[in-house]
């Protein structure tokens, strides 16, 4: 059983969008003024980063791109645009002078989703009172339970081949922001080999990890290889059996506190994959059902969230529970902030075994 993976896999999320965003090897290595035109402010950042970067900035400021850009022509300077290049210069100074270059002071820390910050206190402002500190039980004892509460050890490793059927809709069009449905189909084998379809009524998409390698196929033919940040997470996300591996995938786990997640207590385990941002995931305190996942994506603007919660956990007919409503915030770790997306499983079939032909990275199409 793989409950994380599920929205893990969706790392790599939708063909279209990875190659539409040159998130792809084609940039790895390159600075974003040597793939865009009429960079300043930004200067030296990745190519790679920079359009999560202008998704994290509109959604600090509550804005759309066309306020600092002409559509189509985003080179073209307008009159916003200085001032969010001053202002980039004037966050990335604070954080170098105060804080050592970590970055602790974003776009969102004054703007909070408007494009004025708020220069006064918004009454009625209350006196926050000091909670008491539980005990915490330790990382053992929460992924036990967890494993417990999907079925037990000896079931998930059973489990060798997955295949899972639902409808979701996908993000599409510039940034993401066009839901498309799309019917999806999705596959696992033992150890690391994962394949995503998504089937529309035009036009088919799709992603997977061939142990080795993560791609992207868009509707085109077209293949693309994942960056490196985005390969380590998709052969994470394609174990099957990724509960009870997950001492070896996080060389750090501790337990940070107690959070409310839809109504429910949650314990809160942050871990922290090698050479990657930490992980925040959320343990239900009754069931020890995991709640929620939430991971990062660094930009130079600071850090661009995505939030996986999992509800409706069932029995697959293996002894093992899955979740069958899986809810994900944004639509895709690469789209702008806004849109979100509903995964609703119809299917899981944990006895059927898979070709392993099927999980290789298919030839590249026309270009």
């Amino acid at each position: 059983m793989r409950t994380l993976g599920v929205a893990a896999a969706l790392i790599l999320t939708l063909a279209g969008l990875a190659s539409a965003q040159g998130v792809s090897l084609a940039s790895e290595g390159k600075t974003a003024e040597q793939v865009y035109k009429n960079i300043t402010a930004l200067k030296g950042t990745p190519a790679n980063e920079l359009n999560q970067s202008m998704h994290l900035m509109k959604g600090a400021l509550g804005v759309d791109c066309t306020y600092c850009h002409i559509e189509r022509e985003w080179d073209k300077d307008v009159k916003a645009k200085p001032v969010a290049r001053q202002m980039i210069t004037m966050m990335m100074d604070i954080n170098a002078r105060q804080f050592g270059g970590r970055q602790v002071v974003t776009c969102y820390t004054c703007h909070n989703g408007h494009p004025i910050p708020a220069d006064k206190p918004v009454f009625p402002v209350f006196e926050p009172t000091l909670p008491v500190r539980p005990t915490l039980p330790t990382v053992d004892m929460i992924l036990g339970k967890y494993v417990d509460a999907l079925g037990g050890a000896q079931a998930i490793q059973k489990v060798t081949n997955r295949s899972i059927t639902g409808t979701q809709y996908i993000p599409t069009g510039p940034g993401g922001t066009v839901p498309t449905p799309a019917v999806l189909e999705r596959y696992f084998k033992a150890p690391n080999l994962s394949l995503t379809v998504y089937k529309t009524a035009t036009y088919s998409i799709s992603q997977g990890f061939d142990g080795t390698t993560a791609w992207s196929q868009d509707q085109n033919g077209r293949v693309t290889d994942a960056i490196p940040l985005d390969v380590a997470r998709a052969g994470r996300a394609a174990d099957v059996q990724e509960p009870i591996h997950l001492k070896q995938q996080y060389g750090q786990m501790t337990v940070a506190g107690i959070e409310t997640v839809n109504n429910r207590e949650a314990y809160v385990v942050v871990g922290v994959p090698k050479g990657d941002t930490p992980e925040r995931l959320y343990f239900d305190i009754r069931t020890g059902l995991l709640l929620r996942k939430v991971t990062v994506l660094p930009t130079p603007v600071g850090e661009s969230p995505f939030q996986t919660d999992y509800d409706d956990y069932r029995d697959t007919g293996s002894g093992v529970k899955f979740p069958f409503l899986i809810q994900m915030n944004p639509a895709n770790p690469r789209t702008e902030l806004a849109p979100s997306a509903t995964l609703r499983v119809t299917k899981v079939d944990d006895t059927t075994a898979i070709d392993v032909m099927k999980f290789t990275k298919p030839a590249a199409g026309p270009r």
